[in-house]
């Protein structure tokens, strides 16, 4: 048996701060993520947002599992859940120590599109749907594999790189060619963060929103549920306090009914007559 293996999770984002600190936080995440991965031989994704990680890690399995365990003591990572863990026959990202994707507006639209469907239940997402989505985001989004360097700013995406199919061995003067074309693809097609800032927000707005109205539905028939069980509580209680009248009531009977019965036992003893009601002893005839 292969002993590459894959796990896929999700977990809730416990970042918090101003902008530039979750930023921050996020690039560290991901320098040691890289570092990290790289001693082990593990290679995955990492998609983020303002509530939620998807990550896929892919490896030897103690690599994954080992880096699987450091990530849940990881206190920026809530409700950790695994959507899939098992053995494949191949990587599904083989160039990227942890490619970094999402904060597209596709890719944002990909991400809310597959909470809907959950319910924005973290345990209900699928593995299978999460991998797919991170696998063709990392190759649209990044392209071909280029080298990481690190960066005190927030992450930026790499932008993809179209290049012509090419001889094994191109001339020197065909690759300053495809250099300077490759330098002026991203200026074209891949569009700034500023213009991608406000349709990922409509998007996640739009997440929050329905997000937001669910939680009130859930709150109304909560709290109708409530009530409910108020009025069926005050009806048992009356049925109780009923319930306890009837019993002192009877109670009381029984205790003027032993006292009569008393007295009159007392009454026969002291005056020596026998009731009429009450046969004597039969006497016998010669």
């Amino acid at each position: 048996m292969s002993d590459l293996y894959r796990l896929v999770y999700a977990s809730k984002n416990l970042l918090q701060g101003p902008d530039h600190a979750v930023s921050a936080a996020l690039r560290q995440i991901l320098d040691a993520s890289q570092a990290n991965n790289r001693k082990v031989g593990v290679t995955g994704a990492l998609m983020f947002n303002g509530g939620a990680f998807a990550q896929v890690l892919e490896g030897p399995r103690k690599g994954v599992e080992d880096t699987f365990e450091r990530i849940q003591r990881d206190e920026r990572h809530g409700d950790v859940t695994v959507l899939q863990c098992g053995p494949v026959e191949a990587r599904g990202f083989p160039d990227w120590s942890m490619a970094f994707v999402g904060q597209s507006a596709r890719g944002q639209a990909l991400w809310c599109g597959l909470a809907a469907e959950s319910g924005f239940d973290l345990a209900r997402l699928d593995g299978d749907g999460v991998f797919a989505m991170l696998h063709g985001l990392v190759l649209d989004e990044e392209g071909t594999p280029l080298a990481v360097t690190p960066a005190a700013a927030a992450p930026v995406l790499v932008a993809p790189v179209e290049t012509a199919p090419a001889p094994a061995a191109p001339a020197p003067a065909e690759m300053g060619r495809r250099e300077a074309a490759s330098r002026e693809v991203p200026s074209r097609e891949a569009p700034s963060r500023e213009t991608l800032a406000p349709e990922a927000g409509s998007a996640a707005v739009a997440v929050l929103r329905t997000a937001l109205a669910r939680e009130r539905d859930r709150a109304h028939a909560l709290s109708a549920e409530v009530d409910d069980l108020a009025v069926a509580l005050a009806a048992g209680r009356d049925q109780l306090d009923a319930l306890r009248e009837e019993r002192d009531h009877w109670a009381e009977r029984a205790r003027v009914l032993a006292d009569l019965l008393c007295r009159e036992a007392q009454e026969m003893r002291r005056t020596g007559e026998v009731p009429r009601d009450v046969p004597g002893p039969a006497r016998s005839v010669a």
